[in-house]
């Protein structure tokens, strides 16, 4: 049986703007380049799921149905594991079927991505500095919003039909929905990786079902509740503490940016340095 990862969390429309530095209030400065690409975190991480879990995928002849692009079944794929993206797009603005398509072409199942009505996709708008490669991201969430805690009642629900082996979330979508889906994959013993991002505050008692909780930095001192200032390298060890014996979560990794990543559980620790020699376009999507 072929493993079953499924991402619950944004699919969006990214718009990128890249400026030799971004304006002060009430400023305005001319862009260097602007694009237009798929993105959103769940999206971003669908897809970098099925990247790192199989070799370059091999095409066959195109189906009939396939003029305007492949579908999923034009691709063939070492089958161990199935990504399935769960989500919602909008139908005002053009955006949401070109998503979908995307992720279809990229080699993931879109079962669990509805399409709604009178709604719009969500779309994020994404500021990049040229220099320093820093980017600042203000999202609309639009349709992502549309799914609720109700939605997510089941295992299968969990994963556009299907009983995931893994379900991985993001914070695009409401709290609530989020929530419901971690506590019933926690009943179904279906292991869970959290991104908090867009950080916010989940309650308590949804953290003993989370497997992986993968942060950076910022998001790991905000939901820490620590003041940023008594953060140093060698606290991150303090931060993890807090998530594994006070909120029961299993297993804890802050990405640190050019300084690598921390990882801890009950029985191993440490640090992993970042790759070196690369040249960084964006980091965009790179969490």
């Amino acid at each position: 049986m072929p493993i079953t990862v499924s991402v619950f969390g944004g699919v969006v429309q990214d718009l990128l703007t890249i400026t030799d530095r971004p304006p002060d209030d009430g400023e305005t400065v001319v862009a260097s380049s602007f694009s237009m690409a798929p993105g959103g975190k769940g999206s971003n991480s669908a897809v970098a799921v099925h990247r790192l879990t199989r070799s370059k995928p091999k095409k066959k002849e195109p189906s009939a149905e396939a003029a305007n692009g492949p579908t999923l079944a034009d691709l063939t794929y070492d089958d161990d594991i199935n990504v399935r993206m769960v989500g919602a797009v909008g139908t005002l603005d053009g955006f949401g079927e070109p998503l979908k398509k995307n992720l279809v072409e990229c080699g993931v199942n879109v079962d669990g991505v509805r399409v709604v009505e009178g709604e719009r996709t969500a779309v994020a708008n994404i500021l990049v500095d040229a220099e320093t490669k820093a980017n600042r991201i203000m999202q609309f969430p639009g349709a992502a919003y549309s799914v609720q805690a109700e939605d997510f009642m089941t295992a299968e629900s969990l994963g556009g039909g299907i009983r995931p082996d893994l379900l991985i979330c993001q914070l695009e979508c409401h709290r609530s929905a989020v929530e419901q889906a971690i506590e019933t994959a926690g009943r179904e013993g279906i292991d869970v990786l959290l991104n908090p991002s867009p950080a916010f505050f989940l309650m308590p008692e949804y953290y003993p079902h989370i497997t992986h909780l993968v942060m950076n930095e910022t998001e790991a001192v905000l939901l820490s509740k620590m003041e940023a200032d008594d953060v140093e390298q060698q606290s991150w060890s303090k931060v993890a503490t807090y998530f594994i014996a006070e909120l029961g979560v299993k297993n804890v990794v802050v990405t640190l940016g050019e300084k690598g990543a921390y990882y801890h559980n009950e029985i191993t620790s440490g640090s992993v340095p970042a790759e070196a020699n690369l040249t960084i376009r964006d980091t965009s999507g790179a969490g």
